[in-house]
């Protein structure tokens, strides 16, 4: 017996003269119902958004109703599979958003990809959750310094008996703690030169590196930069200021890198110091670290076209709620 689910993507309105009002894409219908049909509909979309027929809920009629209207859609072997696990939901969203998910298992291929951190600090910590629900499970994570009471504002993966302890023993330790089946390669180390980086990428063979660090600015950059330019990887990077925030950009080839190179070449060339902000505030660092997560999952689902920061920089304008456009490479 088939089983279905409530298309997400398809909303309805139910008016209380057994009539709905059917949103799909924006197309808008009002069609009027019989009153157990109503009833019915209502029942299930309140009780449970997945259920089969085998007790015969709608008629034959009513079910090639809902398919017309693109209100249900049938459950498929991987949601099954998914069905009363922390990614029941995630595979639901991934089939009402791409047609291929219904046979592409893209958590277990997410569960095969690396993903390096340099740095452990507010963008990692913001960021790493996100991975772990939608499947990736594998993390290297690179940092030198020691757990703060100051940087708990935005640093959420700590706590207060960690302060004094190395970040990378800290998170690991944490994130076992939450959550089954990790795998965490930590590097207790600072990144002076892309030669420290190379030992460690060279070690952990990740499939695209986070920038999560702001020191030393620009050079932290230029060392990830170069490295992924060697050895053909993607990188992604990301900042946050007072009043608005850089995303981007998720560098994906060897000439985006070359340019981006340029472009740090010249900025380090005329600039003697430059220092990242002083004070910060954890619902704006989440932000920007949500949207980098966005791009890279993205990104390693293959899923190019969702990537918004694919060889750009975007810039998020937290007053006025703005997202532009800032510069391609």
């Amino acid at each position: 017996m088939p089983k279905y689910f409530f298309n997400d993507n398809t909303k309805l309105i139910f008016i209380k003269n057994n009539s709905i009002l059917i949103d799909n894409a924006g197309k808008k219908s009002k069609e009027k119902l019989s009153k157990d049909f109503y009833t019915n509909l209502y029942n299930m979309q309140m009780k449970n958004y997945i259920f089969s027929d085998k007790n015969s809920i709608f008629t034959k009629e009513q079910l090639k109703f809902l398919y017309k209207n693109n209100i249900i859609k049938e459950l498929s072997p991987l949601t099954e599979k998914y069905k009363n696990t922390k990614f029941e939901k995630f595979q639901i969203y991934l089939e009402n958003v791409f047609n291929d998910a219904k046979k592409e298992d893209y958590i277990k291929n997410n569960a095969s990809k690396k993903i390096l951190f340099i740095g452990a600090g507010g963008i990692c910590t913001a960021m790493i959750d996100f991975f772990i629900a939608t499947g990736f499970n594998n993390f290297g994570i690179v940092d030198f310094d020691l757990v703060e009471l100051t940087n708990f504002n935005r640093q959420f993966k700590y706590k207060e008996t960690d302060i004094g302890y190395y970040k990378v023993d800290k998170i690991k330790e944490n994130l076992n703690n939450q959550y089954s089946g990790l795998i965490i390669s930590t590097y207790n180390k600072k990144i002076l030169s892309s030669k420290d980086l190379f030992q460690v990428v060279d070690d952990y063979k990740p499939n695209v590196i986070i920038c999560a660090a702001d020191t030393p600015a620009y050079l932290i950059n230029k060392y990830i930069a170069e490295v992924c330019y060697k050895r053909n990887l993607p990188c992604i990077f990301g900042g946050v200021g007072q009043e608005s925030g850089v995303v981007g950009p998720l560098l994906s080839t060897r000439s985006s890198l070359h340019n981006y190179l340029k472009k740090l070449d010249i900025i380090l060339n005329n600039v003697e110091g430059i220092f990242p902000c002083r004070g910060s505030f954890g619902i704006t660092n989440a932000l920007i670290s949500n949207y980098m997560a966005r791009d890279v999952i993205f990104y390693l689902m293959g899923k190019k076209k969702k990537v918004k920061g694919l060889n750009k920089e975007y810039l998020i304008d937290f007053n006025r709620n703005r997202i532009y456009e800032k510069e391609k490479y």
